[in-house]
């Protein structure tokens, strides 16, 4: 008698101590900060830096005589803003956004153009 009840204290025990455990790990985990930071663009966003980006590049392609380049660029360009109207993006967040490709093109060079074009949907 006394061995089975040193055995149902000694699982009592364990339970307790599993149990305590469990409760100890959830309460932890449901004190933990989630947090879930996405850089998803959206289609509105992602339009307009493709104008931008095709306007820039499009004045380069220009420039440099390459008139097949250019109409393609141009071609692409209005297939993407006939989306909008033509007030839809401002003159100043139009600036900005030139500005913002023009310095990120000194800093990563052709890459960056490359990789634009591609992303905005050019062949």
């Amino acid at each position: 008698m006394f061995i089975m009840t040193f055995k149902y204290q000694k699982y009592k025990f364990l339970f307790m101590k599993n149990l305590l455990l469990i409760i100890i790990i959830c309460f932890y985990s449901f004190s933990l900060k989630t947090e879930v930071t996405l850089k998803a663009q959206t289609y509105e966003e992602k339009d307009f830096g493709c104008i931008t980006l095709l306007k820039i590049v499009g004045e380069k392609t220009k420039k440099a005589g390459q008139i097949l380049k250019y109409e393609k660029l141009q071609k692409l360009q209005k297939s993407i803003r006939i989306k909008y109207d033509d007030d839809h993006f401002t003159e100043e967040a139009t600036q900005l956004k030139l500005e913002e490709h023009v310095s990120m093109i000194k800093e990563k060079g052709q890459r960056y153009i490359n990789k634009g074009l591609q992303k905005c949907g050019l062949k």
